[in-house]
């Protein structure tokens, strides 16, 4: 379901502004994050960042980093804003807007705002598999 500006205001969801990150502290509750990297400490983090398809478009984004493993990204966490609406990575009503199929927009590739502490740098691959 796309969230509009309307419908944040109704629902406790939020997405991630430019350079924004927030680390999970609880199953309900995140504190934002204040450090110049996302460190690789085995937490879950909500990012602001910049999916990009393969066929060379690039989103506004937010996203979950999950640093317990190095696929980092699942689908299911990556929503796109176009304007001004919030889509799933997996909704059909993005697949419209953009004109696209679900084969051309794996594999994408992701960044976040504020780097990862990480030794390779970004933009970072993700297969349809998660």
């Amino acid at each position: 379901m796309p969230y509009t500006q309307k419908d944040l205001e109704d629902v406790p969801f939020f997405f991630c502004k430019k350079g924004d990150v927030w680390v999970t502290v609880g199953p309900y509750s995140a504190t934002y994050w204040r450090g110049n990297k996302i460190p690789l400490d085995g937490r879950q983090y909500q990012c602001g960042g910049t999916i990009i398809f393969k066929n060379g478009q690039s989103f506004r984004s937010s996203f979950n980093v999950d640093t317990t493993t190095f696929d980092f990204v699942s689908k299911k966490s990556i929503y796109l804003n176009i304007d001004t609406v919030w889509y799933n990575i997996d909704e059909p009503e993005l697949l419209l807007k953009l004109n696209l199929t679900f084969s051309e927009i794996y594999p994408l590739t992701w960044i976040t705002d504020r780097p990862l502490d990480y030794h390779l740098t970004g933009p970072y691959i993700l297969n349809k598999r998660r």
